[in-house]
């Protein structure tokens, strides 16, 4: 039994690390994000003109910095979990929580903390209950800036199919639609990670929203292939023509990749445009309510079943 005395000391060090873990998180998601831009985006516009072939030439450069920096922050996490085990009771510890967090560092965000009573802290909100009312207070924070986020596919869609000399000459405007994409992939993830975290069904939460997770995942995918790409052109001197047909393959992948993603987010425009609205939702609610009803009557079917077993064997125990 932990002493008073000790369990404030406990809270007081666990309110102190939740923020800047919080920040870390958010921050692991932003270089991930930036990597996305430079080792998937940035290519595909290489061979429109000399000048984008050097910028892709720094963008990977850029990226092993970001890569670098992925590998100098990634202790902390298991610093953090460390500490955490050190100050929980150990029948309250959270391993798989845990590891899980130290391994995709983002999923950090939304850690519940057995210190807090498995509350999960969140910015201006600080510490919160994961209950019904957490998760319509955050469906209600995404809903409009995420329908904002995902039609920011469309006029990016647009320059790109309309302006692709002018894109090739002016660099600011190259810069804007990576900018673009990187904040549409991470604004998903995060979203999804968040949502994740306090679902209380996380296989049914992934099932419901399949079309975000393929969306995070399809240029998570392409950007391993470039890490691949990039340990091939250190190779260059010893195998030039390999190399070189490695890194025409992992082009056209990242093509694909891209396509996909962008179609997927085109659906999701048209999903959450047409998924709100109050009809949709009392649909959505009828078959929720149909579904308890019928785990709920099964449950009643089992507990008279019971009640009938328990009742035969007093009645059998009874002497005569």
């Amino acid at each position: 039994m932990i002493d008073p005395t000790t369990k404030r000391i406990h809270h007081k060090l666990v309110d102190v690390l939740s923020p800047p873990m919080f920040a870390l998180s958010l921050l692991f998601l932003g270089m991930i994000a930036a990597l996305i831009v430079l080792w998937v985006d940035v290519p595909r516009l290489e061979r429109i003109s000399t000048d984008l072939q050097v910028t892709n030439s720094m963008a990977t450069s850029v990226g092993q910095g970001l890569v670098y920096g992925c590998i100098l922050i990634w202790p902390l996490f298991w610093f953090d979990f460390v500490v955490a085990r050190l100050l929980c009771p150990p029948e309250h510890r959270r391993w798989r929580d845990g590891i899980l967090a130290c391994l995709i560092p983002p999923l950090r965000m939304g850690a519940r903390n057995p210190e807090m009573d498995l509350r999960i802290w969140m910015p201006t909100w600080a510490w919160c209950e994961v209950d019904d009312d957490l998760r319509k207070r955050l469906g209600k924070a995404f809903g409009g800036p995420m329908i904002i986020i995902a039609l920011m596919i469309l006029p990016i869609l647009l320059v790109e199919f309309t302006m692709q000399e002018r894109i090739a000459n002016t660099y600011w405007l190259r810069a804007l639609l990576h900018v673009g994409t990187g904040t549409i992939w991470f604004a998903f993830a995060f979203e999804f990670i968040v949502m994740y975290s306090v679902a209380d069904k996380k296989i049914a939460y992934c099932k419901d929203h399949w079309i975000d997770l393929v969306i995070i995942l399809l240029p998570l995918v392409s950007f391993l292939r470039s890490l691949r790409a990039v340990r091939a052109m250190r190779l260059a001197k010893l195998a030039k023509v390999q190399q070189l047909s490695r890194m025409g393959r992992v082009y056209r992948l990242r093509g694909l990749a891209v396509k996909a993603f962008r179609a997927l987010l085109l659906f999701e425009i048209v999903y959450r445009l047409t998924g709100i609205t109050p009809e949709k939702r009392l649909v959505r609610l009828q078959s929720l309510l149909e579904e308890n009803q019928a785990e709920a009557d099964d449950i009643r079917e089992q507990i008279k079943s019971l009640e009938a077993i328990i009742a035969q064997q007093n009645s059998d125990a009874e002497p005569n």
